[in-house]
């Protein structure tokens, strides 16, 4: 198995158009994901899921042997999600050669992207990735992951770095002072007491001395 080096990036996806290539329970996962993070999401395949013909997602019925490099040129994440194994090494070949991002759930090493294994909320995004090795491993993980993220200690603290970001940017206007003091106050153990405890007021008072201090 080649190991190749993935950059961990999480995109917007509302300007993308995205190929899901197969109708079948691995495509439509992917589809109906993708389109809830607001991608324009196309399927294309001989037939389709009942939860896809149930949605709003352009369907195209179509041999996908038949795809070519003009066709492809229409999206920019591609996803082969076929039980066609050599089908699927084709397109994603296809699809990188003319630049494009391509993810073949069933070989990793044809793939130029990789789907993780994720949890979001509206303070936090998380993903997980054995590059291709166990998928039920990484769920475990990112369980485990989301057993010490979900306490009031821990949302307490992100809501307290965040007022500190904020009041950081408006005291001082050296970038590189922020970051010294950033770190300094995240250390700090009488501001993380107070933080942590969901004690906003005290946290930020102390962060005004820190501050003072430093000054």
């Amino acid at each position: 198995m080649t190991v190749r080096d993935y950059y961990p990036i999480f995109i917007d996806l509302s300007q993308f158009n995205v190929l899901i290539i197969g109708g079948g329970k691995i495509g439509t996962k992917r589809a109906l994901t993708m389109k809830k993070y607001g991608a324009n999401v196309t399927v294309l395949s001989l037939s389709f899921s009942q939860e896809l013909q149930n949605s709003n997602i352009s369907l195209i019925k179509g041999d996908a042997s038949l795809i070519d490099t003009n066709f492809l040129q229409k999206f920019d994440l591609i996803l082969t999600c076929t039980n066609n194994f050599e089908l699927n090494k084709k397109i994603c070949d296809l699809a990188k050669k003319i630049r494009k991002l391509c993810n073949n759930p069933t070989n990793i090493e044809d793939s130029n992207f990789i789907v993780p294994i994720f949890y979001s909320d509206k303070d936090l995004e998380i993903a997980i990735t054995t590059r291709g090795k166990s998928s039920i491993l990484a769920k475990e993980i990112l369980s485990k992951v989301k057993d010490l993220i979900n306490n009031d200690e821990m949302r307490n603290l992100l809501d307290a770095m965040y007022n500190v970001k904020l009041l950081l940017k408006e005291k001082i206007k050296d970038p590189s002072i922020r970051y010294i003091l950033y770190h300094k106050i995240y250390d700090d153990e009488v501001f993380r007491s107070y933080a942590s405890k969901g004690n906003l007021n005290k946290a930020l008072n102390r962060v005004e001395e820190i501050i003072n201090e430093y000054k």
